[in-house]
Formats: C-alpha cells, structure tokens, sequence
C-alpha cells in the first residue's frame, strides 16, 4: 500500500477541519451561517454527489460481483451495529450522547477518504464497486437508520424515521439508481454543473466540523475516554475482526478491500452535521468526528497493509 498517499488523504481532510476551526475562531461564519451551510451540504452538494457516483454504464457482467459485495458490506453492518448498541450500553451519559457514539462506531468516512484509498489499491474498477456496493449502502443507512438514532431523542424529533426516508439524501439514491439502471447519462450542462457541485461536498463538509469545533472544548474531548473507546473499536476492533472473518470465509481481492477500507475509515463528518441540524450534541459529534479523524493516521496504514 502506498503509505504517502493514505497519509495525504487523511491529512488533508485533518486541514480542512483545521482550517473550519480558524474560520470559526476568528467568527469569520457565525453559528447560524454555521447552520446555514450544513443545510447546503446535506440538502444540495451531497446529493449531487451521490446521483454522479452512480453514472456508470450498466452492465449484467457487474451483476453478480455487486449482489455479492452488497451481502458482504450488509452483514459487515449487521454487525457494527450490535457491537455499537452493546458498548454504548456500558457509556456513561445522556440518551442523545449514547446514539451519537452508536451511530459513530457506524458510519464511516465513505467517499472523502474511502474511495481514494480502494481507488490506490485496486483501481478504476474497484472504485465503481466501491461507489455502488459501498456508497449505496452508507447513505441508505445514514439518511435512514442514522438520522432516525440521532434524532430520536431529540425533543421535536419523533417519528424520525418516517420522515427520514423523504428527504435529499435518499431521494438522490433513488434518482441515480433509476438512471444507472436504465443507463441513462446526465446531459450537458446539468451534468457539469452538478460536477462543480459535487466537488464542493468534502471542503465544505470538513468546514462545518471545523466550525462545530471552534465552538466546543477540544481539551473536553482530548479527557473524554469514551471518544478513545468509540475510536478503537471504529479505527481497529471492527475492521480487524470483519478481515479476519472474510479470510476465512475464502474470499479476496475486491470482496475484502472493499469493504474492510470503506469501513475503517474514521467517523463520518455526517454525525457532526445530523447533530447540528437535528438538535443533538453536535460538540460531542465533532468532538468525535475530529479525534477519530486524527488517529486514523495511525489506523489506516496498519490495516492497508493487513489487507495485502
């Protein structure tokens, strides 16, 4: 594994959270521009990103390695989620904070720094795997099971997961898999303008961590075990134990690059922003959002190389 360019991945999205937080301390953006720019990121860029990743051609020859990597990252899932439901059972806090570290130990970093690395390792073919198996997933299950956690316990939020599966992440999905599906492609110049959209979605929502940051104590964080525990088990436990377990199931190559990469990625910046704009502990979610970010630098080329 080329270990400069895992390490340039993860710093970069490190700086751009960085940069958040200056931007934040100098209150160059305010709380509620802060709000303001979460909602252009879940509600405008995200879903351009996601309908994009899904234009490509649409081949029976794809079939079979799809449905099967789809099981695989299902099950991986399957599983995350009952270990985080069991250790958040053990943490200490309010309902609201336990489902924010469940959801944590959950959701990944998926396309900032997910699909570079699968793209290192295996190439362009990998990556539309990645994109399609990996990525149709994750925001299924963020825009769905992860709005509904996190704002389950969030006063004015009942009845969330009714409401969660309208809204622009999941309708995106629904939208790209249609086209893909049909092999329809993007005109010109809608197709250009939502690239340029789509670009925007990691800096701005590194941004917004880095906003949310600026605005909670990161000494708290830096004291607080519990986001060193989620970290482990997000960073080291899970990834380890899925790796080990599709090895010994007999399968390579794609089948576990995928899906052990996408999943060892830190927590993603989605916590932080469903938190922010559900009412949640959204310091807490950045909180650990940005721990988790920092020692992915560890994690990362450690199980890239188990992985080869």
């Amino acid at each position: 594994m080329n270990f400069l360019l895992t390490l340039q991945n993860v710093s970069v999205l490190f700086t751009l959270i960085v940069i958040g937080y200056l931007v934040g301390k100098l209150n160059w953006v305010t709380a509620s521009g802060q709000k303001e720019i979460t909602k252009l990121v879940l509600n405008v860029t995200m879903p351009a990103t996601i309908i994009l990743a899904m234009q490509v051609p649409f081949s029976l020859e794809r079939v079979q390695n799809i449905l099967i990597l789809l099981g695989i990252m299902l099950a991986c899932y399957i599983f995350m989620f009952i270990v985080g439901w069991l250790v958040t059972k053990l943490f200490p806090g309010s309902p609201g904070q336990k489902d924010i570290f469940h959801m944590g130990m959950l959701l990944s970093n998926t396309s900032f720094m997910g699909y570079p690395i699968v793209l290192a390792l295996l190439g362009d073919d990998a990556l539309f795997y990645a994109v399609i198996c990996g990525g149709f997933l994750f925001e299924i299950i963020s825009w769905t099971l992860g709005i509904h956690i996190i704002g389950r316990n969030v006063a004015g939020n009942k009845g969330g997961l009714k409401n969660a599966i309208l809204n622009p992440g999941v309708l995106s999905i629904a939208v790209g898999g249609i086209l893909f599906l049909t092999n329809i492609s993007i005109p010109e110049p809608l197709f250009s303008t939502m690239n340029l959209l789509s670009r925007a979605t990691s800096p701005l929502a590194m941004l917004v961590v880095g906003l949310i940051l600026s605005r909670s104590n990161i000494k708290e964080a830096l004291k607080d075990w519990r986001i060193y525990v989620a970290s482990a088990i997000k960073l080291f436990i899970n990834p380890l134990a899925i790796l080990f377990t599709l090895k010994f199931l007999g399968f390579d190559g794609i089948f576990i690059v995928i899906p052990v990469m996408l999943l060892s990625m830190p927590t993603a910046a989605y916590i932080a922003m469903f938190s922010d704009n559900l009412g949640n502990d959204k310091s807490l979610a950045s909180q650990l959002v940005f721990v988790c970010s920092l020692l992915s630098l560890i994690s990362i080329p450690i199980i890239g190389t188990l992985i080869l």
